[in-house]
């Protein structure tokens, strides 16, 4: 009878032990799995607002930085905060893809900034990527929701009033791929289509290369290509915009492979560019997919040709009569 109680109290303390929530709020380290396991359950299709994500969270799902450190890096939310910002993160929960990946929504406070993060890990448990999934908002004439689904597509929505109380809405989609990136897979808006003015942030860079210069087909489709910090590099911005309505935009520093021909491939983006240069024209071409710089029924292709830089002699003044 002893021996029965003795097993039997040690069964219970070892499933207490099991059963007791770790804490993440210190600085010791933690094992991923523990950090997994410290995020409840959602249920799909799950959405958050803008005013939700405001509502204070209880002291018992905080994560200290060092502990979340250890797994996420802080470039997943240093964008929306000051440098000098100490946020602190919460477990809003998770969404687990059997054997599959897992996603974790992570939330970061400050008094003035409410954020909520969707981080993707693997089936083996590495931190892939991650999104913003909704922010508080201060302007309250504007209304955000995000949701992720049933098929794990999350979908973010910002809805409207226009001036003559018009309901207008903006709409984004996206899906976590096996390269290990969130690809914007849709588009949907019924806002009224106001042309603009595109914006070529490289158009002031020094263009002394050979190959630098605007290629273009019109104002709204062009290649900008400047110089590189090594003669060997090129820096380039693309824009198109087609009859479709479809769109894409990209910007970024290119290898020259040849004399004629250059290579956009960077570390932890699946876009592969490569831009073949012949006599006054540049020709793109999509390698890789792009699905982050445009939508997804169109592709960064096409010929464009340079244009010619307006280079205006001084006016001679005639000589001063004495």
């Amino acid at each position: 009878m002893a021996r029965l109680l003795t097993i039997f109290a040690t069964v219970f303390i070892l499933f207490s032990c099991k059963s007791k929530k770790v804490d993440l709020s210190g600085d010791d380290p933690v094992d991923i799995n523990d950090f997994i396991e410290f995020f409840r359950e959602l249920p799909l299709p799950y959405s958050i607002t803008d005013t939700q994500i405001s509502r204070k969270l209880p002291d018992s799902l905080l994560i200290s930085k060092k502990v979340l450190s250890q797994f996420v890096p802080d470039s997943v939310y240093a964008g929306d905060f000051d440098k000098n910002a100490a946020p602190r993160f919460y477990a809003w929960g998770k969404v687990s893809v059997e054997k599959n990946e897992t996603y974790l929504l992570l939330k970061a406070a400050t008094l003035s900034t409410q954020a909520a993060y969707i981080l993707c890990f693997d089936s083996r448990r590495n931190f892939k990527a991650s999104m913003r999934f909704v922010k508080n908002n201060p302007d309250r004439k504007k209304s955000f929701m995000s949701t992720i689904d049933e098929r794990y597509v999350v979908t973010t929505r910002q809805s409207y009033k226009g001036a003559s109380g018009e309901d207008y809405y903006r709409l984004n989609a996206y899906v976590y791929n096996d390269i290990g990136t969130f690809t914007h897979i849709k588009i949907e808006s019924n806002e009224p289509v106001v042309p603009r003015e595109v914006y070529n942030p490289i158009d002031t860079f020094p263009h002394k290369h050979k190959l630098s210069g605007d290629y273009i087909q019109d104002k709204r489709n062009f290649v900008s290509v400047r110089d590189g910090k090594k003669a060997n590099r090129i820096l380039f911005f693309v824009h198109f915009e087609k009859k479709d309505g479809c769109a894409g935009e990209i910007k970024g520093e290119a290898v020259l492979a040849k004399p004629d021909r250059a290579f956009y491939r960077q570390s932890g983006d699946p876009c592969e560019l490569e831009l073949t240069f012949s006599g006054n024209k540049v020709t793109l071409r999509e390698e890789k997919g792009c699905g982050n710089y445009r939508d997804i029924k169109c592709v960064f292709e096409g010929s464009f040709s340079k244009k010619k830089e307006d280079i205006r002699k001084p006016v001679k003044k005639p000589p001063v009569k004495k």
